[in-house]
């Protein structure tokens, strides 16, 4: 019988391979360029194709939420440090469904980097050493196909599914709330606080929905869409 690993384990993996990429990316001011140009073209695409959902009364805090917080552009050497410094205590502290939502965080944040990665090589391979990357619809198809890796591109879709899904179970637990706010002054004079707002505006944006599956179903199946329109 095969067993699961530790969710520590779990956590602890996925946040080192998603460090891993990120110092990657920072090895020459070329890669930091390409890295940062893939991640703001893609932020903007996801702000276009879901750009109903954050206007949307009803869904614009969790839209916010998924393209800013779980997709940022922003850099995240601050809340790496957090992270590391609790992951024990989260996993010590932290409800379940809660850790749950955070591997699956993690997972996606570590996928993303690697993909983005490899994107901004190819990227950088068809156009050539200098010049900043020109990133528009057509350069990024095809540098999306060549790329392959299409069932790692799935695995992202299936990870925002997992965490809405974790989320919004999250949502329909009240005590946690009341855990968010008891931390959250703790959290700051822990030096921790970047990651705690993290978690409170990611369980905020879901309570103020009051039932995430329609987001989370739109989101899943505009996304499954967009990389079938992108391969085919």
């Amino acid at each position: 019988m095969v067993t699961s690993p530790p969710i520590e384990t779990t956590l602890r993996a996925h946040f080192e391979a998603a460090r891993n990429e990120r110092n990657l990316a920072k090895a020459t001011a070329t890669t930091a360029a390409d890295r940062r140009s893939v991640r703001v073209y893609q932020q903007s695409r996801l702000a276009q194709t879901h750009a109903d959902l954050l206007r949307s009364s009803k869904y614009g805090l969790a839209a916010t939420f998924f393209l800013t917080e779980l997709y940022s552009t922003e850099d995240l050497t601050q809340r790496d440090a957090d992270l590391e410094r609790v992951i024990k205590l989260l996993v010590k502290f932290t409800p379940e469904k809660a850790l749950d939502a955070l591997a699956a965080a993690l997972e996606m944040d570590a996928l993303s980097e690697l993909l983005d990665g490899k994107l901004a090589a190819v990227l950088r391979s068809q156009q050539g050493p200098g010049a900043a990357l020109r990133i528009d619809a057509s350069t990024y198809a095809v540098a999306y196909r060549a790329m392959g890796q299409f069932d790692l591109r799935l695995r992202q879709v299936e990870l925002t599914e997992e965490i809405g899904l974790a989320l919004d179970k999250l949502a329909r637990m009240p005590i946690v709330m009341t855990m968010l706010r008891v931390m959250r002054v703790p959290a700051n004079v822990a030096g921790v606080g970047r990651l705690h707002e993290f978690l409170e505006r990611g369980y905020a944006a879901f309570i103020h929905m009051n039932g995430g599956r329609v987001f989370i179903d739109t989101i899943v199946a505009r996304e499954r869409a967009e990389h079938e329109r992108l391969t085919g």
